[in-house]
């Protein structure tokens, strides 16, 4: 497999194999490398069993035949349409906990309102004896509008950071010029 490099050159990858985070190694290399660290060694990340680096399919290693320039234009192909897929599956999970980042936000917003309207204060004084039997039977939440306003600012902190990793996948889709089909 052959990689740019900063320079502007390629280098040529035996045995492939890639982080999470799209670092590319030999496999020998990394082999070497996880026996001391447990770590991508270009970006820090973790590498466990839960996350571990992949073989690149298609990646050449010294056995490799020639491949004829109409194979090797497939077997790119082939590879990008994987990626493609990836990609896209990322996005449609990023998407699902957006919706439901989303509920809980408009979940948490609704009883920060309710908390702070003044005729909510009204109805609390009539239910106190309803909640108080409630916390007696166990159910546990934030009882002030402060605890309500933090779980508020942490379900939207969570929410943005989801929100930018799904724009970052969709530019890289769009500048490999993968689109939803």
């Amino acid at each position: 497999m052959l990689l740019g490099n900063m320079h502007g050159s390629t280098v040529q990858v035996r045995h492939p194999v890639i982080c999470v985070n799209n670092h590319v190694f030999c496999s020998i290399c990394i082999e070497v490398w996880l026996k001391n660290n447990n770590q991508c060694p270009a970006c820090r990340i973790p590498i466990t069993p839960e996350n571990p680096c992949k073989e690149i399919i298609g990646g050449t290693s010294e056995s490799d035949p020639i491949f004829s320039p109409t194979v090797r234009k497939h077997l790119r192909k082939t590879r990008l349409e994987l990626l493609h897929k990836e990609y896209e599956d990322e996005i449609e999970s990023l998407q699902k906990e957006v919706e439901d980042l989303r509920g809980k936000n408009l979940s948490l917003q609704t009883q920060l309102k309710s908390l702070l309207d003044p005729t909510a204060s009204v109805l609390s004084c009539q239910n106190e004896e309803t909640s108080q039997s409630a916390n007696e039977a166990g159910t546990s939440g934030p009882e002030t509008p402060e605890e309500w306003s933090k779980k508020l600012k942490a379900a939207n902190e969570m929410y943005e950071k989801v929100m930018d990793n799904v724009e970052k996948l969709k530019e890289l889709s769009n500048v490999y010029g993968f689109r939803k089909q």
